[in-house]
């Protein structure tokens, strides 16, 4: 029974959304072993900005969805790095065009406790991202949570170290930087 409510959850928040509509997207991995690690900070960012502006998340076939005037949050279901179809998805049946997509992912080039926009461009190294632009077009907004990066270059290392816990401090700080910006893109 809660599935089916969930889907019609699901279904209705898709259904409401205006022209001219914003897709928030948080990058990360499912499953509790991923939950609060550096590389799910985009999905926690969507929690945090749920939680900010009252914001029900319904989950779905694809993942969890809420919507907010004129904008809506999606936490893909998928793994990060084949997150490109399910957002292609819900993009193409609320009509969403790439330039109004915001995804919000970890960034290894930035410090933690700092958040970044940045306007189309490459993957940058980002497997999420390269996912995002095989299936469409990489003139989607970036929203990049600072996590750090380790002393190492080796892949290994690297892997260990975003699949790591993310620090709470820096974490709730590009947070609150993020919600500043996404005011100012939105003017609210």
């Amino acid at each position: 029974m809660s599935y089916l409510i969930h889907k019609i959850r699901y279904a209705f928040a898709i259904q409401r959304i205006p022209n001219g509509t914003h897709l928030i997207v948080g990058l990360g991995n499912p499953g509790k072993i991923y939950e609060n690690t550096r590389h799910n900070a985009g999905q926690l960012f969507i929690k945090h900005l749920a939680k900010e502006f009252n914001i029900k998340m319904s989950d779905g076939q694809n993942g969890a969805i809420g919507s907010f005037q004129h904008i809506i949050l999606f936490n893909p279901l998928s793994f990060m790095n084949s997150s490109g179809h399910p957002i292609k998805k819900i993009a193409d049946k609320a009509n969403i065009q790439t330039s109004n997509i915001i995804i919000v992912h970890d960034d290894l080039d930035n410090l933690p406790g700092r958040c970044k926009i940045k306007q189309g461009g490459s993957a940058e190294g980002h497997n999420g991202l390269k996912s995002i632009i095989q299936y469409m077009d990489d003139k989607f907004i970036r929203l990049k949570i600072g996590i750090g990066r380790p002393n190492s270059k080796d892949p290994a290392i690297v892997s260990d170290y975003v699949m790591s816990k993310l620090d709470y401090e820096p974490s709730q700080q590009a947070f609150k930087q993020g919600i500043v910006l996404v005011r100012q893109l939105f003017k609210f």
